[in-house]
């Protein structure tokens, strides 16, 4: 079958009608779509992968994440690998939470489920990923992304990048900028470095190294000489970033 050349981003489900299946291109695999409008209104959308011909996903959505659906799919068909088998995905679903942006801290552990899946909320959405590929999205209004990657080549950083295009979609407005603030680099010793004594040191030789990073769920990130600077940093960047709000 021709894939159509109609983009993605200009697509609208809502005017699909029962059975009808449309194609639309993104900036890498085709993404192929099918409304079952008769009896229970839904979409299927199938993703693939970079080679244009193996299934990468199978994602279902309902009327209300129609208008939002578009551009989930277009984050899937960009994290998606170049070649997708029938296999699992071969991510850790504990690193897949550490990898995710959409998250809050992991002071308090990251809890596995008896099926193996990880959960966790923000403000306005919740996530969960289970082993076998599925991924579950839910915003508090009631949308839901859902579906199944496919395939062993999605790894740690392409399954947290998924679901983080769909948290950044259906979370609150707040959410779309959490910050963290990292630990500092700590001793070290100079030699390690290429560098002769310098800065604060103790027994061993070692000098202390303030360095910290501070993040936010929106791909902003800086390095500071410290972490107090990095704390911050992160604070200007959350009034900044929601026109001036407190943190």
């Amino acid at each position: 079958m021709s894939h159509g050349d109609t983009s993605l981003d200009s697509a609208d489900l809502s005017t699909l009608t029962d059975r009808q299946q449309a194609w639309f291109t993104t900036t890498r695999g085709p993404v192929s779509v099918r409304r079952y409008a008769r009896y229970s209104d839904f979409v299927r959308a199938a993703v693939r992968s970079g080679n244009g011909r193996d299934r990468a996903a199978l994602l279902t959505f309902h009327p209300g994440g129609y208008p939002l659906a578009p551009a989930w799919l277009a984050a899937v068909a960009e994290a998606a690998p170049a070649t997708a088998d029938h296999h699992s995905p071969s991510a850790s679903m504990v690193s897949v939470r550490l990898l995710a942006r959409m998250t809050p801290d992991h002071r308090n552990g990251i809890p596995r489920q008896s099926d193996g899946s990880v959960g966790w909320s923000i403000p306005g959405a919740s996530a969960r990923v289970w082993p076998d590929g599925r991924i579950m999205l839910r915003g508090s209004t009631g949308t839901e992304f859902a579906g199944r990657l496919e395939g062993a080549q999605w790894d740690h950083w392409k399954v947290a990048a998924v679901a983080d295009a769909g948290l950044r979609l259906l979370c609150a407005p707040e959410a779309r900028h959490l910050t963290s603030t990292g630990q500092p680099s700590g001793w070290y010793r100079p030699s390690d470095r290429g560098q002769i004594g310098e800065g604060r040191e103790r027994k061993g030789g070692q000098v202390y190294d303030g360095t910290t990073t501070a993040r936010c769920s929106c791909g902003w990130n800086v390095t500071v000489p410290s972490q107090l600077g990095a704390r911050e940093a992160a604070k200007r960047h959350r009034q900044e970033a929601t026109g001036g709000a407190p943190a």
